[in-house]
């Protein structure tokens, strides 16, 4: 694992517990995106609570502001948490989404990807 002190961009922020900030609290946000939006599991990787949709849409936010790829972590978020509800043409959009993210984190992890904001 790389140090978050030598990533190009700032940690993103993603408390494990509202009410007690810890040095948990830290991500490499490019990384987080990519595992929740490719798991569909928007779960926090520390305390297991259920991340918020306004936590993914800080993370959309997060991304872009640091000239990364938006990955539509919101997006994602809302429509995992629909369920069997979701429409056979929107659920070919989370799948195409869900197989990208997946690529980009292999890739990254396999060391062929940038780790370096746009």
């Amino acid at each position: 694992l790389e140090p978050l002190s030598g990533l190009p961009y700032p940690p993103f922020n993603l408390p494990a517990d509202h009410s007690h900030p810890s040095e948990n609290d830290l991500f490499d946000g490019h990384v987080l995106a990519l595992y929740l939006v490719s798991t569909g599991t928007f779960i926090h990787p520390i305390s297991r609570r259920t991340i918020e949709r306004t936590e993914c849409g800080a993370l959309d936010k997060y991304l872009l502001d640091h000239g990364m790829d938006a990955v539509r972590v919101e997006h994602v978020c809302v429509h995992c948490a629909a369920g069997p509800r979701v429409s056979a043409s929107l659920s070919s959009v989370m799948s195409r989404l869900r197989a990208e993210a997946a690529q980009v984190l292999q890739a990254l992890f396999a060391g062929e990807g940038p780790r370096t904001a746009a």
